[in-house]
């Protein structure tokens, strides 16, 4: 039935409910909580009792109607000030239902709780393919470490992998120099350059190379170096100089065209020190004028003697007509042990 007077505001309020017999003046025999005749809130079938007129507590916990309440009447003790305590849940009572949507945070979580059983199979398919980049970062459980997990980078597997043998730089745009700069001999003992069809825009010409010891702001104008080849039809293709401003290695003009670039290899050596670099090569390409194919062996240096103690650590590719440079240049380097 609805409330006469006042209604009370029982929040977690504790709460003794009994029932009258019609002549019974303690339809409770004993109180759960201590409390005083102001201390409690009383009420007959919703109906507030007047305290000290139409009950009290005496000895704290005995609670005396001055008139029994009717048979079958709700008796219900709210004990003001006394908060009902929330339990603790047991172990194993909460559900998932009563969990908020993003509830559980990760600082909830036990550190290393989460293990395989927790997670989804075929994760991985969940996730957006891309093309990898030596850049990415790779999950890897280290050995080391007790098996702890430890990223790295695709580059770092792939040196690896690689035993030392590192991709570190490559020019596929035309220009009329391709630069290698910053090359180091402290952490590479050879820096080996790849070409794919490397030819000249306009006009037939020889490939060059020059060296730089200070990041390629100047470069070297006077080296040594020989070549020892031949043509499709045996006929000998030597060239060398024992003072030249550049380094040729081609022993005659490559044709301008893709078809006919230039494909082999150059390496720079270095001993211990960056000092004393000197490079070797091969190099195949079509003949400019006799469109005759040619395979030429060479090796080549610096010929000022003392400017290598600063140690080299650029090279320029060109050709002698001074055009763009077409194909691909690949820069590998071997690290030292």
């Amino acid at each position: 039935m609805a409330y006469i007077g006042r209604p009370l505001q029982v929040a977690n309020l504790a709460v003794q409910s009994g029932t009258g017999d019609g002549s019974d003046t303690t339809p409770i025999a004993t109180l759960d909580y201590a409390t005083t005749t102001n201390g409690i809130a009383v009420y007959l079938d919703g109906v507030r009792q007047l305290a000290g007129t139409d009950f009290n507590v005496t000895a704290q916990t005995t609670l005396t109607f001055t008139t029994a309440p009717a048979n079958g009447v709700g008796v219900d003790v709210y004990f003001l000030g006394l908060e009902l305590s929330i339990p603790t849940p047991a172990d194993a009572t909460v559900t998932a239902a009563k969990l908020a949507s993003n509830a559980v945070t990760t600082a909830k979580i036990i550190a290393n709780a989460v293990d395989e059983t927790k997670l989804k199979d075929a994760l991985i398919a969940d996730f957006t393919e891309v093309t990898v980049a030596a850049g990415d970062s790779i999950l890897l459980g280290d050995a080391t470490d007790s098996g702890n997990t430890k990223r790295d980078t695709v580059q770092g597997i792939l040196d690896l992998a690689g035993a030392g043998f590192v991709l570190i730089s490559k020019i596929t745009s035309a220009a009329t120099a391709w630069d290698f700069d910053d090359l180091d001999f402290t952490t590479y003992s050879q820096f080996v350059f790849y070409f794919e069809a490397v030819y000249p825009s306009t006009t037939g010409s020889i490939m060059e190379v020059l060296q730089s010891d200070d990041g390629g702001s100047s470069y070297h104008n006077s080296y040594r170096y020989a070549n020892g080849g031949g043509d499709q039809d045996g006929a000998s293709v030597d060239t060398g100089s024992a003072s030249d401003t550049v380094i040729a290695i081609t022993a005659n003009a490559v044709q301008e065209a893709a078809h006919a670039g230039m494909v082999g290899h150059l390496t720079l050596h270095a001993r211990a020190s960056t000092a004393n670099i000197g490079m070797t090569w091969n190099t195949g390409y079509k003949e400019d004028t006799s469109t005759d194919w040619e395979a030429v062996v060479g090796s080549g240096s610096q010929d000022t003697a003392g400017s290598d103690s600063g140690g080299w650590n650029s090279i320029r590719f060109q050709n002698s007509a001074g055009t763009n440079l077409n194909g691909a240049i690949y820069c590998y380097g071997v690290k030292r042990t």
